[in-house]
């Protein structure tokens, strides 16, 4: 018997992996069906709208900045060293 466990114990990892590959096949192959359904007026886009106001309220009730924005650096920009 003693033989036989290494054997099995590869069968049952193989088993798991091949369990776990297919349930991360199947959730993503769900999400990607889904892609494109959400309704405008749903209640996952309520949510998002209601956030969004939140997150407006609050920026500007902290004030204006008034520094000027900082656009990102270019590659041609930069110094060389």
């Amino acid at each position: 018997m003693p033989e036989r466990r290494p054997l099995l114990r590869r069968a049952a990892y193989l088993a798991a992996v091949t369990t776990t590959v297919g349930v991360f096949a199947g959730s993503l192959a769900g999400i990607a069906s889904t892609q494109g359904q959400a309704k405008p007026n749903g209640d996952a886009a309520a949510l998002a709208r209601k956030l969004q106001h939140r997150e407006d309220v609050r920026m500007s009730s902290h004030g204006h900045c008034h520094r000027a924005p900082v656009a990102p650096a270019s590659p041609t920009s930069q110094r060389a060293v």
